[in-house]
């Protein structure tokens, strides 16, 4: 029997390996060593900008911290991926597009290869998918796409010898399920406010693994990471209706404050439709919102990612590659009966009982949701899967429910597989076929059901099985690359 050795002699044993194998390297010019780099580009919205996020109009009345396109550029020496991490409410697919001509003119990189993923601040630019009141400012996007092109191709730049590591962690108690079911029967979102006394089990399926990927020299010296990680950008960081990353910004703060400010941190939101920082359970007294709650997020989720950093094992000779491709999704169903109610309703402030929002808001989504249903009878989304070694990223564009990315998990054959949301486009939630309610027209006396997420609108213009379809769709996908058994990660 071999003993295994205490964690310093653990410790020890790689860091002498790390050293032969930069020894090795110098003496034999090996190829197999990775070209890893990172950079990123500023795209904080300026004073006036719209604010997505909201029903209403909102604008920027300054700067709480900077809102950036963080790139991760990672080579193998025949392959080539990169991954984006936007600071936005979400991504138009046409600044995607545009971002990934500029990078294969200028470092020859397929657009198979490169994703881009929001973290789905609601204090970002006005790049958001036109829902409820938001309008994208065509300026800004442009501006966006070219920033992100710009962090890739620089960190192409800055790439150098370094090795690789994949593994993951475990952030409790951050982030949390924001529909439920009553006791009653029905599904709500948030009732904490209404309905605590009626809370029965939350309608999630939850997922709080911390996904990191880490890149560090020959020395052991740490220089960059990708985190993956499922919450919505709502914590309010931005307050006063400052442009802000959200918790983010205390995710990149905290791990820079260790490694230092060159060290690359690029972030990419996982299945976070129905998964926010609100703890409907908590008591009155729990801070919901502001700074403490986005020092609460992303300081943990840090924290987390630290130690998977520091106890990773870091390896050389890991392969990459890139796929993706468009499926076609079926619209929501917006019947007359709807059109009818909507015309009877612009102008009402009146609340349905546990539905969000008056119902002028509901009125005016549905008669333009019928309108994008005429222009576009088939919804397109871009699904992708990176994969580095044995472990893979897969994306979709909608704002996916965490049970569905739970689903893709276990269906890959790659290990660890990290599901990427609100990624390479935007077609608003996308929840599990159970998420959806009979009607969005109850009957006198009946009380509304379905939750906020998957009330028909323009933010939830996919029909129910939409989710299922995505998810059977990228597993077929992630499981057609080859799964290399010989990669060291």
């Amino acid at each position: 029997m071999v003993a295994r050795g205490t964690h310093a002699q653990v410790r020890d044993r790689e860091a002498a390996a790390l050293h032969e194998r930069a020894a090795d390297l110098g003496a034999e010019g090996d190829d197999s060593i990775m070209k890893i780099g990172f950079s990123a580009a500023n795209i904080t919205p300026g004073y006036g900008m719209e604010r997505p996020g909201g029903t209403g109009k909102a604008y920027h009345q300054g700067i709480n911290d900077q809102c950036w396109a963080s790139a991760a550029y990672i080579g193998d020496g025949e392959n080539a991926i990169a991954i984006v991490g936007l600071d936005t409410l979400s991504v138009r697919h046409s600044v995607c597009d545009a971002a990934r001509d500029i990078i294969q003119d200028a470092i020859g990189l397929s657009p198979d290869c490169v994703m881009f993923g929001a973290s789905h601040t609601h204090s970002g630019g006005p790049i958001a998918h036109e829902g409820f009141a938001s309008e994208v400012n065509d300026d800004y996007a442009r501006h966006v796409a070219r920033q992100s092109a710009t962090a890739v191709i620089d960190a192409h730049r800055r790439a150098e010898d370094l090795l690789i590591g994949v593994a993951t962690g475990e952030a409790t108690g951050v982030a949390h399920p924001r529909r439920w079911y009553l006791t009653d029967g029905r599904m709500v979102s948030h009732p904490r406010s209404q309905f605590r006394d009626l809370m029965d089990r939350p309608h999630c399926e939850q997922d709080e693994t911390v996904g990191v990927v880490g890149a560090s020299d020959a020395e052991g010296n740490l220089r960059g990471c990708i985190v993956n990680f499922p919450c919505h950008g709502t914590t309010g960081l931005g307050v006063g209706g400052t442009a802000s990353s959200d918790w983010i910004h205390f995710l990149r703060k905290t791990l820079r404050d260790i490694f230092g400010d060159d060290f690359g941190v690029v972030f990419v939101n996982g299945a976070c439709g129905d998964i926010t920082q609100v703890d409907n359970t908590a008591p009155d007294s729990y801070v919901q919102s502001g700074p403490l709650a986005a020092r609460r997020v992303g300081m943990t989720v840090a924290g987390e990612a630290l130690k998977v950093l520091v106890q990773m094992g870091f390896h050389d000779g890991v392969p990459v590659a890139g796929a993706r491709r468009v499926i076609k999704l079926q619209p929501r169903e917006v019947t007359e009966e709807m059109l009818d109610w909507a015309e009877a309703h612009l102008e009402s402030d009146e609340v349905v009982e546990g539905r969000w929002f008056p119902d002028r808001v509901w009125a005016r989504e549905w008669i333009e949701l019928a309108r994008m249903n005429e222009e576009e009878p088939e919804i397109p989304a871009e699904l992708q899967a990176l994969t580095i070694g044995r472990a893979a990223f897969v994306s979709n564009p909608a704002e996916y429910f965490c049970a569905l990315a739970m689903d893709i998990k276990r269906g890959s054959n790659f290990r660890p597989t990290f599901p990427v949301s609100l990624a390479n486009g935007c077609i608003g939630y996308v929840g599990t076929r159970d998420a959806y309610a009979e009607t969005y027209l109850p009957p006198e006396g009946v009380p509304f059901t379905g939750g906020y997420e998957t009330t028909p609108a323009r933010s939830s213009k996919v029909a129910p099985g939409g989710g299922e379809q995505i998810a059977r769709a990228c597993i077929e996908l992630v499981n057609s690359m080859a799964l290399p058994e010989d990669s060291p990660v």
